[in-house]
């Protein structure tokens, strides 16, 4: 009996290259989350360490207060601007997700049919194996 070929391992190949360039995406927009999520963590940590050095200070002017009011507007405006790019990668990485569980489906899919195939050629290798022994056996007995 012949080896076992299946002519679908190029679009195999093809699928889990797709998958893995959608992972890399996916991985990219989480870095790009990880890169948000530090923005506001260091946002937030200078405000408190303003107001800490404004409450420290043993003088504080109405210029320092009011330079403190300014920033604490602006750490405001930062941190909603930083949320709403947070939900827009959100659900750039919502959609991203699905689109990788999708490419995965598509390489699994063919990997199940080479699986069938293989499965199919190993039963009728099995077959011609034992047909071939029991020809020999007989053929044995007849001569």
């Amino acid at each position: 009996m012949k080896r076992f070929t299946f002519p679908l391992n190029r679009v195999i190949d093809w699928r889990r290259m797709q998958a893995r360039a959608e992972e890399l995406k996916l991985e990219q927009l989480y870095t790009e989350m990880r890169g948000i999520d530090a923005q506001a963590a260091e946002l937030n940590q200078e405000r408190a360490h303003s107001e800490q050095k404004l409450i420290a200070a043993t003088a504080s002017t109405a210029e320092d207060m009011a330079a403190l009011g300014a920033f604490q507007r602006f750490t405001i405006a930062e941190q909603r601007r930083l949320d709403a790019k947070r939900a827009a990668c959100g659900e750039k990485i919502a959609a991203q997700t699905l689109a990788l569980a999708a490419r995965r489906r598509d390489a699994r899919l063919i990997e199940k049919v080479k699986e069938r195939r293989l499965a199919a050629w190993r039963a009728q290798y099995s077959r011609e194996i034992d047909q071939q022994a029991e020809e020999a056996y007989l053929a044995k007995w007849i001569t």
